[in-house]
């Protein structure tokens, strides 16, 4: 007996989940925060504010968020590639 693979739907499943995994990546590049807890007042010199009473560090949360932003982005493109490649094939 010979197994049958249905292409385009293996190439749309895998589209979806790279679009999964894109929405997941930027949800969390939302919330990401990074804390200076090593440091012992916020400082504006360096971007370090008090948000809740812990010093918080602006320019890195922005380099994390930007990091993880770029994560999902790759995977968009992945799965737009993968859309493309689904409809050239069907």
């Amino acid at each position: 007996m010979q197994a049958y693979v249905n292409w385009t739907i293996l190439v749309n499943e895998a589209s979806a989940g790279c679009a999964f995994v894109a929405a997941g990546l930027w949800l969390y590049s939302a919330r990401v925060e990074i804390w200076a807890d090593g440091q012992t007042t916020a400082r504006r010199d360096n971007f370090v504010l008090d948000k809740d009473g812990r010093p918080y560090d602006l320019a890195g949360t922005a380099r994390a968020q930007s990091r993880w932003s770029a994560y999902a982005a790759i995977a968009a493109a992945a799965a737009a590639v993968l859309q493309g490649v689904a409809t050239m094939i069907s």
